[in-house]
């Protein structure tokens, strides 16, 4: 089904990518190259459905903002491109895109991007994305890490904080009323 995605030197465009198969062929866009995401543990989507269901349970309160999960199609830049999909977003419900294909990725880092490490992703990959994600206009990149169960907060333009598990994660003014203890997030 679609193109094959290959490793060569051309540059992969957005539309190229949508015609790609995810089952068989799930990826992201680097700088125009296709980087191959491989299936993460059943523990990572535990930690993922946890944060998803708290900040989905938060965003019912006013309807203001949209979670989603599952990995959805976040286009960073241009020119070449570059395309993210955090395992949690959640951005205002105004910004949500309803086409398909390229065309139902979001334009632009969600407002918080959530990256749960997962065996086989570095530090520095996660905060290379974390990076990308602020670039392109997050407000706030939560680096969870289920191992040492605490989670990194990046903000722009270059704030870095560390949370423990003994801390309360805040929503701040990007998801305001938000909180949780650091702990919750692992279940």
């Amino acid at each position: 089904m679609g193109i094959r995605a290959t490793s060569g030197a051309g540059r992969m465009t957005f539309a190229e990518a949508a015609s790609l198969d995810p089952d068989a062929q799930s990826g992201e866009l680097d700088a125009g190259r296709w980087v191959p995401v491989t299936r993460n543990t059943w523990r990572h989507g535990e930690v993922v459905a946890t944060i998803a269901a708290l900040l989905f349970q938060w965003s019912r309160t006013d309807r203001v903002f949209s979670v989603a999960t599952g990995d959805p199609g976040t286009k960073l830049g241009h020119d070449p491109d570059v395309l993210r999909g955090p395992d949690v977003a959640v951005i205002r419900r105004e910004r949500a895109p309803t086409g398909k294909g390229a065309d139902g990725w979001l334009e632009g880092g969600p407002d918080l991007a959530v990256e749960v490490l997962g065996d086989s992703q570095t530090v520095a990959e996660a905060m290379t994305k974390a990076l990308q994600y602020v670039s392109a206009g997050s407000s706030r990149v939560w680096l969870v890490d289920p191992e040492a169960r605490r989670v990194v907060v990046v903000s722009p333009p270059n704030a870095v904080r560390v949370c423990a598990e003994e801390d309360t994660l805040d929503g701040e003014d990007v998801l305001p009323g938000f909180s949780c203890r650091v702990a919750e997030l692992f279940g």
